[in-house]
């Protein structure tokens, strides 16, 4: 079997000690197996998948719809850490899977396998229970044999199906997930995840595992033939399908003495790749162990899923988070461009029926440290010393051996032992998170096609940060939104009605609420002292609607049956959230979705958990500084945000030390950000592209640029004119017109999509732009050619008309002047004289 590790790949995590608590999805929000318990703890972790997290993790139930070709925000927080650094073979997979079953359900009972324990006896279609995968899928799990040919190193896996791994050595059911599919990847059989990133320690990876995709690449499995189940027969309970085309075409897939009485063959079922593009791929961001929180800069971990066009509208669909971990004990992969793991079942335990602690696996661990197989014969049962550095379940090393010479010794011992945690169960392993199930639908007939749609939602749920660890405290998400003028912002969140009672929080105890209001404008004169302005007015010199500083709603409206005063006039926010209607203000503020609704608002609670209002279209120009009134309290402290629709391209881009790329509307402008350009985890890059006459302005900020980023200019080309890449040092005072010098770099020309562009490596943020300069060379060289070529026209008519032209009488005059001769200055005509230019270069008129 090690032929079918080499050949589809194995080996996806590894970890050296025993932990609970790994990896949470918090936009979209990660259900960590939750449904709606009023509990911290969730109350079944094998509701439907295997997670590998702490019971606390996960928030409650709670429905979002998605449009198709909308960009939402990816964020999640990973405890063990990652990069090459800590987690040598650090990995996520970002996944999603779209089925008319899959849902929630409305029990926290793992769905059965029986028929006669769901409605009409179909389980697929109870909708009571919750389901992602389907009972086939499982029930292929539990009769296709396990790849033999994976590392196991000494566990006793207690079955020869695919549902008995490393990691569930005794088969532990997680609703109809399959454990082998899910604790490797690329997964040889038929899946039915589609992949939408990776995000790897290796980038070098990244082309193998974009190959191997089964987005792109056809999967096949072991079958028999309809017609033997049509006959009421059932595989043998020691019947297991082969995972190869050969053993299934051949003897080990034959079948005989069925119920009725024939041979049937299995066949080989090809399985059509998922005909979607390849998952985009990176490089891993450098993240702390041990710690639930920013992986650098001032963000989680995230990145931005733009919602597929190829999902049928209606679609119920969830997504997955796998994190796969590993340690340097020994090497993952054959190579870091590799799909071929560096150890296999060749490793493994000898014995049948091996004791994960006292039964070590055959890699040779203890060549790491210059120590020889009679070092630890003993761990095998040979002769030869006990030294104990091998694969077991909490070795008890001898780190000295014979350098204490005896000093030390306690009778006939003369070792000090040092036991190390280690479990080989976790030696690579995957922890998980999926949300709730979310719908997809076609965007709104009024909206483009190739309009851009951006989320903007709330994160967090309702709590101090001890009562919702290792979830959040509510974030308005993203909290710096930046969109450009003409498109299109879809606000939607969800909460609960289920938060444990005794959470911090206003309002009525248990519910999650939100809600999104400008802020009213200062009230004291802060030219001297409190002064922010730098942070409160728009780049493009607009001030914003609200105060940042401030923690109290303006008005979202005039209010009915009265006016305003004149002082409180300036707390009218008409223009916040790009424009929007007054109608949809009030929907922000309040809640309320229904017309006529007159619940108790005061502090949301008769409002809906989830909100969501149609993508509405960026109209005006400039920031609008928000908070939720419920929320913005001695728990939470600070649900604020701040919303800004700018006239050209805007980017907020998570860069990390894998590097990152940003494109503007028109795929020409953009900017690279090279691996090592940011160093010690993921910062939250700022960028503007404005469009002038013949050239596009690049704006990048706020990043700590360390290494290159390659700065890409749109622009026209001008005959006669040297094209210049200028670059104008980033500004810290935003809200004043920048008065940095320009300074011309380098570039190389070339074409992008049909445009011309100005490409240079840099080594510094701010304004780039390309302005032009006349070439005096040329200009002059066809200035004169082109009074030649005038003198010569010049000359050939005055040849053809003769004495009738006036040029002729003119030049005849001077021409007899010189000789003492006159001519009768009456036959000139008005207007005559030398040929006239107009225009500019290139453009004359005679």
């Amino acid at each position: 079997m090690r032929s079918i590790t080499s050949s589809i790949l194995a080996l996806l995590a590894f970890s050296c000690i025993t932990v609970l608590a790994d990896v949470y999805l918090h936009s979209p929000r990660g259900s960590n197996d939750r449904l709606d318990e009023q509990n911290r703890e969730r109350a079944n972790g094998n509701r439907l998948f295997d997670s590998q997290n702490n019971n606390r993790g996960g928030y409650n139930v709670g429905k979002m719809i998605y449009y198709k070709g909308e960009e939402i925000p990816v964020d999640w927080t990973n405890q063990h850490g990652t990069s090459k650094y800590q987690m040598e073979n650090s990995e996520f997979i970002v996944q999603y899977m779209c089925s008319p079953l899959v849902r929630d359900g409305t029990t926290t009972r793992t769905i059965p396998i029986k028929p006669t324990e769901c409605y009409r006896y179909d389980c697929d279609t109870d909708v009571r229970f919750g389901r992602h995968e389907s009972l086939d899928f499982y029930e292929m799990c539990q009769k296709t044999s396990r790849n033999k040919g994976l590392l196991t190193i000494n566990q006793n896996l207690k079955g020869e199906a695919a549902k008995y791994t490393r990691q569930n050595n005794q088969g532990t059911r997680h609703a109809y997930e399959c454990p082998e599919e899910r604790d490797y990847y690329p997964y040889w059989r038929p899946s039915p995840w589609i992949d939408a990133m990776i995000v790897t320690a290796d980038a070098d990876r990244c082309a193998g595992y974009q190959a191997e995709s089964q987005n792109v690449k056809a999967r096949g499995e072991c079958r028999m033939p309809d017609a033997f189940f049509d006959a009421d027969n059932t595989l043998p309970g020691n019947f297991y399908y082969p995972i190869t085309q050969d053993a299934c075409e051949g003897a080990d897939g034959q079948l005989t003495g069925n119920n009725d009485g024939e041979a049937y063959q299995a066949v080989w079922n090809v399985v059509a790749a998922h005909g979607v593009a390849a998952p985009k791929c990176e490089l891993i961001a450098q993240t702390r162990a041990n710690h639930l929180g920013n992986p650098g800069g001032r963000t989680l971990y995230g990145t931005t899923w733009t919602i597929p066009d190829d999902i049928q509208a209606g679609s119920q669909c969830v997504m997955r988070l796998r994190y796969n971990i590993t340690t340097a004990d020994y090497q993952a992969w054959e190579t870091g461009a590799s799909m071929t793991p560096g150890l296999d079942a060749d490793a493994n335990s000898q014995k049948n029926n091996p004791n994960p602690g006292n039964d070590p696996g055959e890699y040779a661990l203890w060549e790491n440290y210059g120590l020889t197989r009679n070092d630890v014969g003993q761990s095998f049962g040979e002769g030869g010393e006990d030294r104990e550095y091998v694969l077991i379940n909490n070795p008890q090393v001898d780190a000295f051996g014979d350098l204490l010479n005896g000093e030390f010794a306690s009778g006939n011992n003369e070792e000090i032992k040092m036991q190390l945690a280690v479990n080989t169960a976790q030696f690579g392993r995957t922890f998980q998170d999926r949300t709730h199930y979310f719908i997809v639908e076609d965007r709104p007939s009024d909206i483009p096609a190739d309009a851009v749609i951006k989320l903007q939602t709330v994160r967090g749920k309702r709590g101090n940060i001890v009562q919702t660890y290792p979830a959040t405290e509510y974030f308005m998400h993203p909290e710096v939104q930046w969109v450009r003028a003409g498109d299109y912002v879809h606000f939607e969140w969800t909460g609960s009605n289920t938060n444990p009672n005794n959470n911090d929080g206003q309002g009525k105890q248990g519910t999650d609420r939100s809600n999104f209001v400008a802020q009213r404008v200062d009230q004291y004169d802060t030219t001297d002292y409190s002064n922010f302005e730098w942070d409160m007015t728009y780049d493009e010199g607009l001030r914003d609607e609200g105060s940042a500083g401030v923690s109290y709603p303006g008005y979202i409206k005039t209010p009915d049956g009265y006016e305003l005063p004149d002082f409180l006039v300036p707390e009218l926010n008409t223009a916040s959230f790009g424009g929007i209607s007054e109608e949809v203000r009030v929907a922000l503020a309040t809640s309320r979705q229904i017309l006529g609704d007159h619940g108790n608002m005061e502090e949301l609670d008769d409002a809906s958990t989830s909100v969501n209002i149609a993508p509405q279209k960026m109209n005006t120009v400039g920031c609008t500084n928000y908070l939720c009134t419920r929320n913005n309290n001695f728990s939470n402290r600070a649900q604020k945000g701040k919303f800004c629709v700018g006239s050209g391209d805007v980017g907020e881009v998570m860069v990390g030390q894998g590097g990152a790329e940003w494109w503007d509307t028109y795929e020409s402008t953009s900017v690279t950000w090279w691996p090592g350009a940011i160093v010690g985890g993921q910062e939250r890059a700022h960028v503007i592209v404005k469009y002038e006459e013949d050239t596009a302005v690049l704006s990048v900020t706020d990043v700590n640029l360390q290494g290159t980023m390659t700065a890409m200019v749109a622009y026209v080309p001008k005959s006669l004119n040297s094209a210049k890449l200028m670059w104008q040092a980033e500004c810290t005072i935003r809200s004043q017109e920048c008065t940095n010098d320009w300074e011309e770099v380098p570039f190389q020309a070339m074409m992008v999509n049909g445009a011309s562009v100005a490409s240079a490596d840099v080594t510094n943020t701010g304004t780039f732009k390309v302005v032009h300069k006349p070439n005096a060379g040329p200009i002059l060289a066809l200035t004169v050619a082109s009074l030649a070529f005038a003198g010569a026209l010049a000359w050939v008519l005055l040849n053809k008309c003769g004495d009738r032209c006036p040029q002729r009488l003119q030049g005849l005059q001077w021409k007899n002047m010189r000789k003492g001769k006159t001519v009768n200055s009456s036959v000139q005509a008005e207007g005559s004289g030398p040929p006239v230019f107009t225009g500019g270069p290139g453009k004359t008129e005679i």
